[in-house]
């Protein structure tokens, strides 16, 4: 049984009404998508803070199935050569049929229309394998990627 797929091996959801919209998603729909990641657990945001972090996006795109937000990814950018992919979230009942590859190509395609050259992410545990089939690579240890929380 592939992903999507209940046990007859057809779609419980189907994607008949799904749609792209090239837009930084409103707070109200966005909020119930982003908890679904458990990211928040650590982060403890409120709803205003999300919404501060959604208006400094450079960019954003959208999938609607319907009038329901599915997924979204946003990109932060200095507007010049560099850009950070951040919040690429696929709701978990929607996951595993291709929308989240096609918000990043979208991301991709918006950052390479304004001249930005590099893309840099960080994935969520599981993930990497998903960015690297988009030709995403890891750092290298000559040049690997540092955080720190405050």
């Amino acid at each position: 049984m592939s992903a999507g797929t209940d046990h007859k091996g057809t779609n419980p959801f189907p994607m008949n009404n799904l749609r792209y919209v090239d837009a930084i998603p409103g707070i109200e729909a966005f909020y119930p998508l982003f908890m679904t990641t458990g990211w928040n657990e650590r982060l403890g945001l409120t709803r205003d803070a999300l919404a501060t972090a959604l208006a400094g996006s450079f960019y954003g795109v959208c999938a609607y199935d319907g009038d329901t937000l599915v997924a979204a990814g946003r990109l932060l950018s200095d507007g010049a050569y560099q850009c950070f992919l951040c919040d690429l979230i696929v709701h978990p009942d929607h996951q595993g049929r291709g929308i989240g590859k096609e918000l990043v190509r979208r991301l991709l395609g918006h950052a390479k229309s304004h001249g930005i050259r590099w893309m840099q992410l960080t994935s969520a545990r599981g993930k990497r394998g998903f960015y690297e089939k988009l030709g995403f690579t890891a750092r290298s240890e000559e040049a690997p990627g540092m955080d720190i929380w405050l």
